[in-house]
């Protein structure tokens, strides 16, 4: 058999990546087998197990995956106006997206049993939380503001961007909870609760 270079090799890795991240969408971590993942790639076992040591790597490298690309969707297309309602608005539109949404639950749930996935999850959590901070700074020091948010805007940012990730992890549990949900519907009911501000 031909050796691979690494940029084939590269592609293959995230191909196999994509195969496990559809079983685990499908069936979950603890359900999906090896020989699932497999299957859902179209390789062979001694390719699969060329890339990835075992299911516990390939979960790690899918969440780390997950979060690198929601990451990345939240930094693109940030609107010049970031006000709460609008910043909650970019990231219930970057992160709905069906697979995307039931990938995080996944990791989620699996990080009280894996110190690995924790550690993963938490940069990442912390990345992003800076990351929509950094965006809510301004509008946080504008004179428009009320003079407590004025007075610390720093303060107000974290505040504010904790309040946002959390309803962000909230409408990701109740799209996957409730399939027959109007997903549009929320993120507009959601937002206008932080239009108020």
């Amino acid at each position: 058999m031909p050796r691979l270079n690494e940029s084939t090799k590269l592609q293959r890795r995230e191909a196999i990546a994509a195969a496990a991240m559809r079983c685990f969408a499908r069936n979950g971590f603890a359900g999906t087998s090896m020989a699932d993942i497999i299957a859902e790639a179209g390789s062979s076992a001694g390719s699969v197990y060329s890339h990835f040591a075992g299911k516990a790597e390939l979960v790690r490298y899918t969440a780390s995956s997950a979060m690198r690309e929601l990451l990345a969707a939240v930094s693109e297309g940030l609107p010049a106006e970031r006000t709460p309602a609008v910043v909650l608005a970019h990231l219930l539109e970057a992160s709905h997206r069906s697979d995307r949404a039931q990938s995080l639950l996944q990791i989620w749930a699996d990080v009280p049993r894996d110190p690995e996935l924790e550690e993963i999850a938490s940069r990442s959590l912390v990345e992003l939380r800076s990351h929509v901070r950094e965006a809510l700074l301004p509008w946080c020091g504008d004179p428009a503001r009320d003079e407590r948010t004025r007075a610390r805007p720093e303060a107000a940012a974290e505040a504010i961007a904790d309040a946002l990730l959390t309803s962000v992890q909230g409408y990701l549990v109740r799209l996957t909870i409730d399939r027959d949900v109007d997903a549009e519907l929320v993120a507009k009911r959601m937002t206008a609760v932080f239009e108020r501000l």
